[in-house]
């Protein structure tokens, strides 16, 4: 049986205009946008001594470390660590390290993935006497 072409024409049109009527057009997921964190951990360096600070980091990318206050002697040349940070034991497992940190200069790390990192600055045979420090920590 052969269907008028008006009628057939008239069904078109009714279900192209459903379709549209209905029909979204498809978007790109929008991708999250984290906040860039500013952390400041201050405190004493002994003769050969260590010290860690945890921070958490929500999502993977570049962790920026500096040395921004060294007192009584602002010249000498420390160490500083960054690592994975073991909670239950209050320790940080030092994964990229440089022995010759010096003030104001930022080092970068690139961790692979969220969760809990630390901070570590540490006596490289420079500190004679207890140093006072201030470390600054950019991470996302």
């Amino acid at each position: 049986m052969r269907v008028p072409t008006a009628l057939s024409s008239a069904v078109f049109a009714a279900l192209f205009v459903s379709m549209a009527c209905g029909a979204t057009t498809p978007t790109e997921p929008t991708a999250p946008t984290y906040e860039l964190k500013t952390s400041t951990f201050e405190g004493t360096v002994n003769t050969g001594g260590t010290v860690a600070f945890p921070f958490t980091v929500v999502n993977p990318g570049d962790i920026s470390v500096s040395i921004t206050g060294l007192a009584p002697v602002s010249t000498i040349t420390m160490g500083l660590a960054v690592g994975f940070w073991d909670a239950a034991t209050t320790t940080c497992a030092q994964q990229l390290s440089t022995p010759s940190a010096t003030l104001n200069i930022a080092y970068a790390a690139s961790p692979s993935a969220p969760g809990e990192y630390c901070v570590g600055i540490f006596d490289t045979g420079n500190v004679q006497i207890t140093t006072d420090f201030t470390l600054k920590v950019t991470y996302y």
